[in-house]
């Protein structure tokens, strides 16, 4: 598989759906969780710990990819980026809820009134 161009990314990374779509890749990766990779029961779950970590890491340094040169220098460590993913997975429109229930009464039409 062929590397994406930066201009592909810059494009990519202009979409917010692009922007949640990372946010919840690094989330799984277990960048922003509050535990530590020590808590591990074996020296085994921390290396599966480090290497979903890592390979968020560079899920977020390839995204990075679609930020102007001078932010790239600027920021290696991607802190720009990362934070742009935040405010949009923050900031997510909410989905309208339904109605729970109709204020049609003709429904009511065919029950029997003969109490």
């Amino acid at each position: 598989m062929a590397d994406l161009t930066p201009s592909e990314v810059e494009l990519l990374l202009s979409q917010p759906d692009f922007r949640r779509f990372v946010f919840a890749a690094i989330q799984r990766a277990g960048i922003l969780s509050q535990e530590g990779p020590a808590h591990g029961q074996t020296p085994r779950d921390l290396s599966f710990a480090e290497g979903r970590r890592s390979l968020g890491f560079e899920i977020l340094q390839m995204a990075h990819l679609g930020q102007s040169e001078d932010v790239r220098n600027a920021d290696p460590s991607a802190l720009v980026t990362l934070n742009s993913v935040i405010q949009t997975a923050v900031t997510a429109p909410k989905e309208k809820k339904s109605a729970a229930r109709s204020r049609d009464i003709q429904r009511y039409s065919d029950l029997d009134e003969s109490d």
